[in-house]
């Protein structure tokens, strides 16, 4: 009689858990009461088979197949988004002006609100700042866009 080590049942499991595993992945979809019900297994005499085809998600060196990803198209003239040469600025950025309660020519309205507050009157297109009763600031306001200030 012949008896095996302990090492060679320890082998044999590896080599079989390394083998690929052939598995049927068939799902059927049927009515009940009715619902749909999708099952691993026919589930009435409709049962009606479905075919689902794996999700591409980007392209593989090894098939060649190319991946496109959106290109905004370019900007035209020097005015962004906002409609302010400025433009965006990120949100990081505009706490860190809004901190320092800086602002720079080309932002727009809303970006000058948020950095110094709502003004408290207008002037013709200047906005108007004022603390204590005595003015603070003065910033012209062309289009939509902060021009100068003073």
């Amino acid at each position: 009689m012949r008896t095996h080590t302990p090492g060679t049942a320890v082998a044999v499991i590896c080599a079989l858990l390394m083998l690929p595993t052939v598995s049927s992945a068939t799902i059927y979809r049927c009515q009940q009461d009715g619902h749909t019900v999708f099952a691993d297994h026919p589930c009435g005499a409709d049962a009606a088979t479905v075919t689902v085809t794996p999700v591409v998600t980007g392209g593989r060196l090894d098939t060649g197949t190319q991946v496109e990803f959106y290109q905004p198209p370019p900007a035209t003239g020097n005015r962004s988004a906002t409609g302010c040469p400025a433009g965006y600025i990120q949100s990081s950025e505009l706490r860190r002006l809004r901190v320092r309660r800086q602002v720079r020519s080309g932002l727009s309205a809303d970006q000058v609100r948020y950095i110094l507050g709502d003004p408290d009157h207008h002037d013709g297109q200047w906005w108007v700042y004022r603390r204590q009763g005595r003015e603070t600031g003065r910033f012209l306001l062309l289009d939509g866009c902060l021009s100068r200030w003073r």
